[in-house]
């Protein structure tokens, strides 16, 4: 992949080439079938503003071979844009005093100041710049990215991709101050100018002027700390200006109305392209249309595609087997002539089973561990499954371990066994207790076979509780998704691609009937914790439901009522009758500080303890009742099916 700066020493003979051509004038034949003077001069020029600071530092010389290309490519554009008939005056006098801040050594950011001062000038007295036709497309330049720059520059811009050992200079990295610096023209400008066979080369062959712009505003995502944050209210710039303009000066422009603008705020129009309102940043020429409807809908899929493109890797394909007495190589070869037994995959993969679930799961770090659903580990009669295997997102097979599951909730943990995949995008997860009503969420799938899912919804209401042994629809999260089978395990994602909930199977309180849920994923990465500790399948049962004490004291507080609240634990707010809790004597009102002589500070350390003590031992509940302490040894049962509240 070209970049703005491959290292002077190896874009010089870049340079240097196109300069040896001669002074190109308006009507001659571009490089690469597109180049114009203002192209061509522009490019050069803001090279020069990019590169001197590496050039120059606190008034010395910190790199010959550097300083004496960037004065060299000034004088040569001094003597290139001296020879258009179109050149402007105000122009040839500020490149004259852009030479002497040079051969004075000015600080870098005097120079370069003084080359963004006459950019505008120079590329319109050329001819004009060249300028986006439409809106680019983000995704699109980082999959463009991915495939030609990533290999040099890194799939971040870090500047060390694979094929960058060794190379002489380096590889430019698009980082600190010369992304500040750096305009996506430059990067465009650097993907048409290029030519075979140096450091640089040209990609005007295999691109067009749209994908060469959706590489170059994408490059300007790859900024350290990039956060999009919304800008201030009526914030706006045309398209124009995103394309021609640096960072530095983008927020500069926002601080002269709001003084604590931030760089963040300057990413949200990197990403989105559209003002706060909605508005489009227009095409040359046009005005910015009001509601932006066209332009807003496309950025909602490129966040989708986005989605898609961070998250998918992470789904696998889970698929439960039950045995097959009757298999034998010969019945294999009675049903299928020998030129198509290399199609039956899982017969020949796993030889002596046959596969009779099929889901989706998803993995949660590089170490294997995968969660799905419990109901793909056992048959129609409730019997575990003897085998069961993920298919990857790049179609390797693994076979996985139970490591836990929770029935009452649909919930497995699962290990990869042997040789782990290669890293993978970072699984990153957000908060699902601060979803709202109307957020998008995404669910994804990806069961066995060519097959991949994604659906698109919306946030009807969010958790209302952690605790599930009581009111289980209460700590799902409430969606307009509608998730197919075979899609169930995968995750669900807000916008942003932050996982925020496992898609389960859940019973219907009508029919009774399994129907799609949204685990929150906070509970699921609390629950996979405790069932690693326990490595349990069996749902653990004292008969009781708990909230946090924030929670309670809200409650207390609406009512008016005085309650004593200890300054830890979880309340009691439901006892089940029968249980062994209600067996035992705990009442509705309770404290619970303790279990098993642990300290409880939250709803996720109930549900961790309640676990590792597991089935058939039995649990000391520390509580604090009417304001003084007791202890009450309660059984832990396995929760009976007539206890599973939907």
């Amino acid at each position: 992949m070209p970049s703005p700066r491959s290292g002077s020493r190896a874009l010089a003979p870049l340079l240097a080439l196109m300069l040896a051509i001669g002074a190109m004038r308006a009507g001659a034949e571009p490089l690469g079938g597109r180049t114009s003077d203002a192209q061509r001069l522009t490019f050069l020029l803001e090279y020069v503003g990019t590169d001197y600071a590496d050039a120059v530092r606190d008034g010395k010389v910190a790199n010959e071979v550097e300083y004496g290309e960037v004065l060299r490519f000034t004088r040569r554009l001094m003597t290139e844009y001296g020879a258009l008939r179109t050149r402007d005056a105000a122009v040839v006098a500020g490149l004259k005093d852009l030479e002497q801040l040079m051969v004075t050594r000015a600080p870098a950011d005097q120079v370069y100041a003084r080359t963004r001062a006459i950019l505008p000038g120079l590329a319109k007295s050329a001819g004009g710049a060249a300028r986006p036709k439409r809106i680019p497309n983000l995704a699109n330049g980082r999959r463009l990215w991915a495939n030609d720059c990533a290999p040099c520059h890194g799939i971040t811009g870090n500047g060390d991709g694979p094929a960058s050992s060794g190379m002489n200079p380096p590889p430019t990295p698009f980082r600190s101050d010369f992304l500040v610096r750096l305009a996506p023209q430059q990067v465009f400008n650097a993907v048409s100018l290029g030519v075979d066979g140096t450091a640089m080369p040209t990609f005007a062959w295999a691109y067009t002027d749209e994908q060469a712009w959706d590489v170059a505003f994408f490059a300007m995502t790859l900024r350290v700390g990039f956060t999009p944050k919304r800008p201030p209210a009526g914030a706006r710039f045309t398209l124009d200006d995103l394309a021609a303009s640096s960072n530095s000066e983008l927020l500069g422009r926002l601080r002269a109305t709001t003084p604590s603008a931030a760089p963040e705020q300057v990413d949200y129009f990197r990403v989105n392209l559209v003002s706060p309102e909605g508005d489009v940043a227009p095409l040359a020429g046009q005005e910015t249309t009001p509601g932006g409807a066209l332009g807003s809908a496309l950025q909602i899929q490129d966040a989708f595609a986005s989605v898609a493109e961070r998250v998918f890797p992470r789904v696998v394909g889970v698929a439960g087997y039950a045995r097959d007495p009757a298999w034998t190589p010969e019945r294999l070869r009675a049903q299928h002539d020998d030129g198509w037994i290399v199609a039956n995959g899982d017969a020949l993969r796993q030889p002596g089973f046959r596969p009779i679930r099929f889901g989706s799961g998803f993995l949660l770090d590089d170490d294997g561990t995968i969660v799905s659903n419990e109901h793909l580990l056992r048959d129609d009669a409730g019997e575990k499954l003897p085998l069961i295997e993920v298919e990857m997102s790049d179609e390797a097979h693994r076979v996985v371990v139970v490591v836990g599951a929770e029935p009452t909730l649909d919930l497995a943990v699962l290990r990869i066994v042997g040789d782990l995949p290669p890293p993978l995008p970072a699984a990153e997860f957000g908060d699902s207790e601060r979803v709202q009503a109307g957020h998008w969420v995404i669910g994804l799938g990806d069961p066995p076979g060519p097959e991949r899912t994604l659906a698109v919804g919306v946030v009807a209401m969010a958790p209302q509780r952690q605790c599930y042994q009581s009111a289980i629809s209460a700590t799902r999260l409430q969606t307009s998704l509608v998730v197919p089978p075979g899609a169930l395990g995968g995750p669900v994602t807000d916008i942003l691609g932050h996982v925020v909930g496992l898609s389960v199977r859940q019973k219907t309180l009508a029919q009774d009937q399994p129907a799609p849920g949204i685990l929150p994923i906070n509970l699921v990465l609390n629950l996979t914790e405790a069932l690693k500790l326990a490595h349990s399948d069996r749902s653990p049962w004292l008969g009781i439901s708990v909230l946090e004490l924030p929670t309670f004291r809200r409650k207390v507080d609406a009512s008016g009522a005085k309650v004593s609240i200890p300054p830890t634990g979880v309340y009691i707010d439901d006892v089940f009758t029968p249980s062994p809790a209600s067996r035992a004597g705990v009442r509705v009102g309770d404290f619970l500080v303790g279990l098993g002589g642990h300290r409880i500070l939250s709803v996720g350390d109930f549900q961790t303890w309640l676990y590792v003590t597991g089935i058939g031992a039995s649990a000391d509940l520390e509580l604090v009742r009417d304001g003084q302490p007791t202890t009450i040894a309660v059984p832990v049962e396995e929760r009976p099916p007539t206890a599973t509240m939907h």
